[in-house]
């Protein structure tokens, strides 16, 4: 059996405010302060049930496509942003706090 992917980075639920409870269908990604990408469940539409995607990262002079995507799971959603966080930061000569170089 394969084994799941494990985040290298934290993930939090998001949520609108203080008083706002998170659910299990919408995280951030945080390297540090640095918010490093989100994913979200998919709840209607021809991608009803995917997870979506979306590589964020600092600000820098240079992005990369695509930056979003979906996919079966939440851990390879995760997966798919962790990664493009690590190219966006070598792509503008950085580093993220996990990047394994």
């Amino acid at each position: 059996m394969a084994t799941k992917y494990q985040p290298l980075y934290k993930w939090r639920g998001t949520k609108i405010d203080e008083s706002n409870q998170p659910t299990d269908l919408d995280w951030l990604g945080y390297d540090g302060q640095i918010i490093i990408g989100r994913i979200r469940m998919e709840s209607g539409g021809q991608k009803n049930g995917q997870w979506q995607w979306s590589g964020l990262g600092p600000r820098v002079r240079q992005r990369l496509a695509p930056q979003q995507g979906f996919e079966a799971e939440p851990r390879e959603a995760i997966r798919k942003v962790e990664e493009y966080y690590h190219r966006l930061m070598r792509l503008n000569g950085m580093r993220g706090s996990k990047d394994g170089r």
